[in-house]
């Protein structure tokens, strides 16, 4: 009797052991690189543990290191469940030399599980791929020409200008070229250059067409955005950078026939190869405008413009309104142009109404209108000459000033027809008859008999109406006052528009699970349901949907001090749709160890996901989100 208590503590001991057995391995696709190429680390973590954890990256130094995500197996083998997951990182070097990624570590229960440490050899930028000035044209490529360094064979990204010498406030236009040979796993993501020092116009619309290069055809996509600096020196557009899947083929070729048994089945429809590409930075010398020849009524406007007047009438009476419009038309920064002055002749008065613009990109050239308003109005009778207007710019074609002037406008002013019943002289010392005319007008005369005047103790102030009608107009303009810092924020920070929007985006996931749910389909309702929670997260976080992986949002959620109990729920949520969508469906009880036939080891439930089981995932999703609400 002993002898099998003995025989069977021995053998729940060893399933115990058994069933925290975790491993780490580390590998790269290749150890030997040049300064143009990039490597792909993979880290996997395998065991028969729930929650897989994190691994410990450490710095690695000489690269710049993109996450490109993680994949996860899930397997049930004779009733033991085991699980593996994939991080995948992308390495671009930044120097040559000899380095050492690694050790990279996992702490699991007290205990710390190694990876050995992994040397790499970066040397230069290979020869047969020289790099070509990153100002140059498209067609530079000749044949037999090859991408240049820092490009992918099948994907290769590229930025140039048009000029890498300009004037203050002349256009650069900046072009960024991604070609494309292969399919694209997904869409890509495009990260812009830095452009400190200029004021930025999008110059839409993208640009397709195909080139070949080398004898191979590529689809060129071209993204041009015109660059104005706002001061003379020498200013640097960064780099350009692009995240892109492609389909990887490797992965369904290998030299074991039997090798397709060890891959995880579900893996095909995840993501491709990821390829992180880069472009080098661009330095542009910016020219001060020149002091000789400046006029003095120059204002900063670089370009080629014209310039013209109109008024809506020639005569009217004394006192009334005239109105007149300048328009400056061009090719140039049409934003920053600015107002002409006018000479006021004695007697009339000049009031800036409005400016609006009309601004066109044809040709991928900044050009358009601009139209200055003003109102005129002549205070006594007579003939009024307006003008001349004139109208300097520098033109940097020609590289001198151009100044321009529209001829004076003739404006007829006629006596005012209103005139006092009664005229009776007067005589102020200091003042012209036409002075006392006009001050005659604006006499009000005092009236001679007074109403009854009684004692009222209901003062103004006391009055509750009256009170309200204060409060209510200052409480709209407060609430309009920050309706629109609201609405510009959402207009101008991404991060703040995407945190907004989570919740409602949310709870449509939700909704939508919930239809699902209605028609049984299983796998369907935990995919909304995964969906869901890991976007509403990313949006609060603002990170992007493409690249995001439960393990970076574990790390992210610690930072912003959301509680271990809360995220311990996501996981344990996060599994559990894991489960529904790539396990087998007679097990929907994560951990559930098939012992034989239908039946479950004590605590677990045979059979598929019930409706049950469905209601109580989404209020739990539900409680999370509501949870992770505080998130700023």
């Amino acid at each position: 009797m002993k002898k099998f208590l003995f025989t069977v503590l021995f053998l729940c001991m060893a399933g115990v052991l058994y069933g925290q057995d975790i491993s780490i391995e580390a590998g790269v696709d290749r150890q030997e690189i040049s300064l143009d190429e990039q490597i792909t680390l993979t880290i996997v973590v395998s065991g028969n543990v729930s929650n897989i954890p994190q691994p410990t990256v450490p710095n690695m130094d000489g690269f710049t290191a993109y996450s490109s995500g993680r994949s996860q197996n899930i397997s049930i083998i004779n009733g033991q469940f085991t699980s593996s997951v994939t991080f995948t990182y992308i390495l671009v070097p930044n120097d040559e030399g000899e380095y050492t990624l690694g050790p990279f570590s996992i702490d699991y229960k007290g205990n710390t599980y190694s990876a050995d440490a992994i040397n790499i050899k970066v040397s230069p930028r290979s020869s047969a791929q020289p790099s070509a000035p990153s100002y140059a044209a498209p067609d530079k490529y000749e044949s037999g020409a090859a991408p240049g360094a820092g490009q992918h064979k099948e994907l290769f990204i590229e930025t140039y200008v048009d000029k890498l010498r300009a004037y203050v406030n002349e256009q650069v236009t900046l072009t960024f070229a991604f070609y494309q040979a292969v399919n694209l796993f997904e869409n890509p993501v495009y990260s812009a250059p830095s452009t400190t020092g200029f004021w930025t116009e999008d110059m839409p619309p993208q640009k397709k067409y195909y080139k070949v290069i080398d004898g191979v055809k590529y689809l060129v996509t071209e993204i041009k955005t015109a660059l104005f600096a706002t001061s003379p020196g020498e200013f640097i557009v960064g780099q350009a950078r692009l995240e892109a899947s492609v389909e990887d083929l490797e992965r369904f070729s290998s030299r074991s026939p039997f090798d397709i048994f060890d891959r995880d089945p579900f893996s095909m429809f995840r993501r491709g190869k990821p390829i992180i590409l880069t472009t080098d930075p661009i330095t542009l010398e910016i020219l001060p405008l020149p002091e000789e020849g400046r006029p003095e009524n120059f204002k900063g406007d670089v370009g080629s413009f014209d310039i013209s007047s109109e008024i809506d009438k020639d005569k009217v009476e004394e006192n009334q309104p005239v109105n007149l419009k300048i328009a400056i038309k061009g090719k140039g920064n049409i934003k920053t142009i600015s107002s002409p002055d006018i000479p006021e002749p004695p007697d009339v008065k000049f009031y800036d109404s409005a400016s609006s613009e009309n601004i066109s990109k044809l040709d991928y050239v900044v050009q358009g209108e601009k139209i200055f308003e003003k109102v005129i109005i002549p205070k006594r009778a007579g003939s009024f000459t307006l003008g001349p207007v004139e109208y300097s710019y520098f033109d940097p074609q020609e590289e001198t000033y151009i100044e321009k002037r529209i001829s004076p406008i003739e404006i007829q002013a006629t006596e005012s027809d209103e005139e006092a019943p009664v005229e009776v002289p007067l005589s102020i010392p200091g003042l012209t008859k036409e002075e006392i005319r006009l001050l005659k007008k604006d006499i009000c005369h005092i009236k001679g008999a007074l109403p009854d005047l009684g004692a009222r103790d209901n003062f103004l102030y006391k009055n509750k109406m009256f009170l309200l009608s204060l409060i209510i107009p200052l409480a709209l303009l407060v609430f309009l006052y920050i309706y629109e810092l609201h609405r510009q924020k959402l207009m101008t920070d991404i991060g703040y528009a995407r945190s907004r929007r989570a919740r409602g985006a949310a709870s449509k996931r939700l909704k939508k699970a919930r239809g699902v749910m209605s028609k049984g389909d299983v796998k369907g309702f935990y995919a909304e349901i995964y969906k869901a929670a890991i976007e509403y997260i990313a949006d609060k976080l603002n990170i992007p949907h493409p690249s995001i992986t439960k393990d970076i949002l574990e790390e992210r959620l610690k930072e912003k001090d959301i509680s271990a109990e809360l995220i311990e729920k996501l996981k344990e949520l996060f599994d559990i749709c894991d489960m529904a969508r790539f396990a087998p469906s007679e097990v929907r009880t994560k951990g559930a160890a098939l012992i034989s036939g239908d039946s479950l080891q004590t605590g677990y439930t045979s059979g598929r996901f019930t409706e049950e089981d469905m209601k109580k995932s989404i209020e739990e999703a539900a409680d999370i989100i509501a949870g992770l609400e505080r998130i700023g």
